[in-house]
């Protein structure tokens, strides 16, 4: 099921088309492109959308039966039977890589059954679990969190002993793992993203009273990750930040999720230049946010606020302008949203920032959503494909008048 914006009207498709493409081409010098289009992609409770390829074609996510992956031509595509999805005694995300050929999951493996991180090639249709250390919890040996764009580092949690979880870093260079550890002795960490170059990690680090403390690793000129658990200072006194969720592509700063009583709710950012810094205002009052996904720079970025896809609304923030709702900046971009549908839990974005995915709420319930924002400039009356009907148009087109 999917929700189509309605493109600009199209001519027809050969140059024998003299008279109409002539009436085209008089009316009005103009651009020539379609706008950009809203998916549905099933109204299915518990579905989410949640990566997506660098040009949108292929996007990756998971619901209660199985992980899945999405594009235009073969819509949802379930791995059913080999791949067990979040919620059932594992954890982890649906990562994809920037050319959209591979995808993380978890898959059972061995003759326990277990689950491990997987890199799936969609090309080829092939599992690639990254291994453990032999330990599990529940029936989870690892999990992946975040993956490089080109799919070469992975990171996440992996159980180094019995429900002994801590953060990792795979490479399928190598195919190891480069366990990231703890700064509370004994408390378990999660590695949630990782820069492009791999060099700067994010996650958290549970303190002893099992609070999840932002965490950044970051890895310095001898190859080692060095780990600094976050802080910022409230009326005098050191308070830790709530977990860090996301990166910018160059790994220049570190977006985490807001905490009640700190800078009304608002999600923050944080580089070793500046430290913390809320995102403010917030849009939604006192609501709790969070940054999920940032384009190279961190120039422009996604988020939510409130309570997930059931209360909650979908943002984006631009450094020039600000909190935008998603919903109103697609309607600026030429996407037409239908009257209640909300964006309201996005998940991620290309680094161009031309499609968001994520869940969408609406009278139908709840459904994985792709927006794609991208405009298509492709129309016959452009003869000189310039993205422009005007007069050079005309000219070409008399110029061949008659012409068979």
């Amino acid at each position: 099921h999917f929700v189509h914006a309605t493109p600009l009207d199209r001519l027809g498709n050969n140059m024998q088309m003299h008279h109409a493409l002539f009436a085209t081409v008089v009316l009005a010098a103009s651009t020539c492109a379609n706008a950009g289009e809203l998916f549905l992609l099933g109204l299915v409770p518990q579905a989410y959308a949640e990566s997506t390829s660098d040009n949108g074609l292929v996007v990756a996510g998971y619901d209660p039966q199985s992980y899945w992956y999405w594009t235009r031509e073969t819509g949802v595509v379930q791995l059913i039977g080999t791949t067990v999805s979040p919620g059932n005694g594992v954890g982890g995300q649906g990562c994809i890589s920037a050319d959209g050929r591979f995808m993380s999951v978890s898959s059972l493996q061995g003759d326990a059954q277990k689950a491990e991180g997987t890199i799936y090639d969609i090309d080829l249709a092939l599992f690639q679990p990254i291994g453990s250390y032999g330990f599990h919890c529940d029936i989870e040996r690892c999990s992946i969190w975040g993956m490089t764009r080109d799919a070469q580092s992975a990171v996440g949690l992996i159980d180094q002993g019995p429900c002994d979880a801590i953060a990792f870093k795979w490479s399928a260079a190598t195919n190891a793992f480069t366990n990231l550890g703890t700064l509370y002795f004994f408390k378990p960490s999660r590695a949630n993203a990782v820069s492009n170059d791999g060099a700067t990690i994010a996650g958290w680090n549970d303190d002893y009273s099992g609070f999840r403390q932002a965490a950044v690793w970051r890895r310095n000129a001898k190859g080692v990750y060095a780990q600094q658990n976050l802080t910022t200072v409230v009326n005098g006194f050191t308070v830790k930040l709530r977990e860090a969720v996301s990166l910018s592509g160059d790994g220049s700063w570190v977006y985490g999720l807001g905490s009640s009583g700190i800078d009304s709710g608002a999600p923050w950012r944080w580089s070793v230049a500046t430290g913390y810094q809320p995102i403010l205002p917030n849009p939604m009052g006192e609501a709790i946010g969070s940054v999920v996904s940032a384009n190279h720079d961190g120039s422009m970025l996604l988020a939510y606020f409130g309570a997930g896809a059931a209360l909650g609304e979908g943002y984006v923030w631009l450094a020039d302008r600000g909190w935008l709702t998603l919903e109103s900046y697609a309607t600026e971009r030429g996407v037409a949203i239908p009257a209640g549908v909300h964006l309201a839990l996005p998940l991620n974005m290309s680094e161009d920032g031309l499609t968001i995915v994520g869940t969408a709420r609406g009278n139908f319930g709840m459904s994985p959503f792709v927006l794609d924002l991208r405009v298509v400039v492709d129309c016959v009356a452009d003869l000189n494909h310039d993205g422009f009907v005007s007069a050079p148009d005309m000219a070409a087109l008399l110029s061949d008048w008659g012409l068979d």
